[in-house]
């Protein structure tokens, strides 16, 4: 046999074939020794042979294996094929010096473990042991063996090589680039090594990802492929849905965790026939905490991990503890956690232009101040896992955090409310893995609140009089929900030379909102709103969203993927509401939305849809694989965009309406693209990844808010103006196109990668305005042309129009110091769509930004990393803020990390 054979650019499902064909035979080739594996980890990219590894089931000496968890589903077979398995799902390379003894088996291993764990199983009833050359790759050896047999039965020795790597800057993992769909990965290493003031800003590498909230606010409004707010987006927490929706100006929607307690963020922008798709349109964000296996390694039964970090520019202190604990090899717990404090910041001073408003007013850095972005955020998280049986485990954990800060809502900084939110997340999973490939079952509940006190000050005139009454909201959203999946696999008759396999996924989900709020004015003898017009604009209500999913897909080979699927989705939404057309009474009149001029509301809104998907995905050479995708989806109306009424806060002369026949979102995608993995492009180890998709979206019933005409003349007679404002439907189909590509390159001691987004949205769409089952006056009729058109909508934002990253650096000193850059340039679209009266959203600048990072591992239980972000002292706004305040200037961090 050539013993180039291994080596070569063939197929890496053939080549496994191969190996365990050879493997299965007992046959080895020449010469004794450990072989340099095929296949490194980000770090090991270059494997140094190790003389003389210590012979043991346990993952000891001075190399360790690479820690994280795995998901093993390994039928009890031979174990050469085991073995081939085992280097698939967990991307280890498996060396055996030697002979495998005549029919050696292995040992049933299913479900979430690491991979020492798994080889342990594999291995217990073989007589062998394993040891440890790197982070990726491990050794096989008989110890009862005689090394000095003949030279005819020992030969080089077979390396199985893997099939999973995490290369590039951030150490994206393989299955990237391996899926025939749109998905990203956001990983640990990557946060980490460039320490961020808030969640939001972790995104800003990922193509077709933007978060559209300001600095003055650390919760988190994830925009994919220009959708976002409302369910559009399920970003959840371990599975538990974030749905907490606050009305003000810009994002509406937002989700308040600490990124030091994410050990990964998956962002799913194609499939959505799963469970999390229910009452979603645009994609699945799911952020997972912290879990023992993230803090110990593999080899530890206790431990922990510890992060300090201080920098400039009111940076002045995050830290992080996280302990775990294996108490026996039934049940581990752990837990951490994190504070935070950080100041007002300065902003950049190059480049000063931010944006221009709505109306058309210019702002710089000085006339959109930087004040009240502090943060005090306190947060933690607890988890225990249960191992019931070896086919059986529970997962338990809560995560909460606290944070205080302040928010403007215009530009000038002159309307401030301090807000404390707290949230709290209850998760229960369990899974169940028989030995049967029939069964695969995963069962999730969950409960989840997120509590804002806020408290807005009196407002005073130039003369020092009181001229708005403060106040204070309590808004709460509860969300309690839990789904069911299972899969199965089903192995069909040979078909040609390859061996067809058919997967059949179905499961379904639920979950209930339950909004409330509460407010209270001060009468301190100034104007102002009454409670329930307060209460109004984040209005109280529940919603029930249920879903159901079934997928088969087809492959053959390895090479061809074909899927198809359907969906079924249903939402419930009641509550009670009213119109009303008064103003406040800061105008010299009596209120009277209370009496005889206001229309009570009762919503009962329940609407369906069944939603077809298909997929496909083939590899017509090693290396290249080609996608295509289609779906359609259904967006269920939320309780605040259905139920919103009362009237705008802050003295402005504005009523809100409730619209009672408000209809559900439905919207098609369609997406082509390709994946691209090489190894040994440019030297041997390296390794090339990269993803490209284009996209077109279509969406019916677009929801957003858009002025609206008044019933009759009584708030003319005040203001002079039928203009009130409600959500309604957009009439014309809005349609979203775009371009993503990732890719990344890693030699070991140096790598480079980067992403490309461009998007181009339309949302010029015209709508009903008479959303009150209502008779409008003839003089309301008379004035609609005035609403109703694209230039009366609000509340809609559009990401950049062209985004770049670049990341690249160095690995030194064996690789113990890692020094690199990364560039962000952004090109601005309008905010096309919004009213041309409103003056704080608007088109905002380009920018580009620059931002340095080092570490350096002083052994390897300490580490240093030191970062400068926005090296060039850029002024800029993030694009989809809606109230925008400038980005921090340059800011630089150091950060102290230890294990113990």
């Amino acid at each position: 046999m050539n013993k180039n054979l291994l080596g070569a650019t063939t197929s890496l499902g053939r080549l496994h074939l191969v190996v365990a064909a050879i493997l299965s035979a007992g046959i080895v080739m020449s010469a004794p020794g450990f072989a340099v594996a095929q296949a490194q980890s980000k770090n090991e990219n270059l494997l140094q042979t190790r003389e003389g590894p210590e012979l043991a089931q346990a993952d000891t000496g001075p190399a360790r294996l690479q820690a994280g968890q795995h998901r093993f589903d390994i039928e009890a077979q031979s174990l050469s094929s085991a073995l081939v398995v085992f280097s698939r799902i967990s991307g280890v390379d498996v060396v055996f010096d030697g002979v495998l003894p005549d029919g050696a088996t292995s040992a049933g291993v299913n479900g979430d473990m690491t991979a020492a764990s798994a080889l342990d199983i594999l291995l217990r009833q073989s007589g062998l042991a394993w040891s440890v050359i790197n982070q990726s790759t491990i050794s096989i050896a008989n110890p009862q063996q005689d090394n000095a047999q003949s030279s005819a039965n020992i030969t080089e020795p077979i390396t199985v090589t893997a099939a999973i790597r995490n290369l590039g800057p951030n150490g994206v993992p393989d299955e990237v680039y391996e899926t025939p769909g749109s998905i990203a990965v956001i990983t640990q290493e990557s946060m980490r090594k460039s320490p961020v003031r808030e969640a939001r800003d972790i995104f800003n590498h990922v193509a077709g990802v933007d978060i559209s909230n300001d600095a003055r606010d650390p919760g988190l409004t994830v925009n994919v492929r220009g959708q976002q707010e409302m369910g559009r987006v399920n970003v959840n927490i371990d599975g538990a849905r974030q749905n907490y929706n606050q009305a003000s100006h810009g994002a509406s929607s937002r989700v308040y965790l600490d990124p030091a307690l994410l050990a990964e963020v998956e962002i799913e922008k194609s499939n959505l026939n799963q469970n999390g798709g229910a009452g979603s349109s645009a994609g699945i964000v799911t952020m997972r905490t912290l879990n023992t296996n993230d803090i110990l390694d593999d080899d530890e039964d206790w431990g922990g991990k510890v992060n300090i970090s201080h920098g400039t520019n009111s940076y002045d202190f995050a830290g992080d503890a996280s302990a775990g604990a294996r108490i026996s090899p039934k049940f581990d717990v752990s837990a951490t956690i994190s504070r935070k404090v950080i100041g007002n910041y300065r902003a950049g001073t190059h480049n000063p232009g931010l944006f221009v408003t709505g109306n058309g007013t210019y702002h710089d850095r000085d006339s959109s101040r930087s004040d009240y972005t502090f943060l005090r955020q306190t947060s933690g998280l607890v988890k225990a896992n249960i191992y019931l049986t070896e086919d059986q485990e529970l997962n338990l954990g809560y995560v909460g955090s606290k944070s205080n800060y302040a928010k403007t809502n215009d530009i000038a900084n002159e309307r401030t409310d301090f807000n404390e939110t707290k949230t709290d997340t209850l998760t229960a999973k369990h899974n169940w893995n028989p030995e049967t490939d029939l069964v695969n079952l995963d069962t999730n509940l969950f409960w989840t609140r997120t509590e804002n006190s806020q408290y807005r000050p009196a407002r005073y005139s130039a003369a020092g009089a009181i001229e708005h009454d403060p106040y204070t909201n309590l808004f709460t959203v509860d969300t309690t929900g839990g789904d069911i999946a299972n899969h199965s696999e089903f192995d069909l008759t040979r078909f040609g030379d390859g061996l067809s396999e058919f997967g059949l996924g179905y499961g379904t989900e639920f979950f209930h909102d339950k909004a409330t709020t509460r407010s209270e004015v001060e009468d301190l003898g100034g104007s102002g709103d009454l409670p329930y017009q307060v209460e109004g604009n984040t209005p109280a209500g529940q919603r029930d969203v249920y879903g159901g999913y079934l997928t088969g897909t087809y492959g053959w080979n390895d090479l061809f993927e074909l899927s198809a699927g359907v969906r079924y989705d249903r939402f419930a939404l009641d509550g009670d509401s009213y119109w009303c057309e008064a103003v406040p009474n800061f105008f010299g009149s009596a209120n009277q939305c209370a009496t005889d001029n206001d229309a009570s509301l009762d919503i009962d809104l329940v609407q369906d849809k069944v939603s077809p998907s298909f997929g496909f995905g083939i590899t017509p050479v090693n290396g290249i694989q080609l996608f295509a995708n289609y779906r359609e989806n259904f967006r269920a109306p939320t309780v605040m965009e259905t139920m919103l009424k009362g009237s705008h806060l802050g003295g402005v002369p504005l009523s809100f309406f409730s619209n009672a026949n408000l209809k559900a979102e439905e919207s098609r995608t369609q997406e082509i693209g390709a994946n691209f993995k090489f190894d040994n492009v440019l030297q041997q180890g390296d390794g090339f990844r990269a993803k490209v998709a284009y996209y077109r979206t279509t969406v019916d019933n677009y929801i957003t808010m858009g002025y609206v005409p008044t019933p009759s003349l009584l708030l003319a007679s005040l203001t002079g103006t039928y203009q009130a404002a409600g959500m309604v439907n957009l009439s014309d189909p809005v349609y979203i196109h775009g371009t993503e590509l990732e890719m990344a390159y890693d030699g070991g001691e140096y790598f480079l990668g980067g992403t490309l987004t461009t998007s181009d949205m339309d949302l010029k769409g015209t709508y009903d305005p008479y959303i009150l089952d209502t008779t409008y006056s003839a003089a309301a009729l008379s004035v609609a042309d005035q609403y109703g058109s694209a230039s009366s909508l609000n509340g809609v934002y559009a990401p950049p129009k062209r985004k770049y990253t670049l990341d690249g650096g160095f690995r030194l000193f064996d690789q113990d110091l890692v020094m690199g850059m990364r560039a962000t340039f952004v090109y601005p679209q309008d905010n096309i769509g919004h009213a041309t009266l409103s003056t704080s959203v608007g088109e905002y600048f380009k920018y580009r930004v620059f931002d340095f990072y080092s570490s350096y591992e002083v052994n390897e239980n300490v580490s240093l990393r030191f970062a400068v972000n926005n090296m060039l002292d850029e002024a800029y706004v993030q694009g989809s803020g809606g109230t925008y305040a400038a980005a921090p200037g340059r800011t630089a961090i150091v950060t102290l990390s230890g294990n113990f």
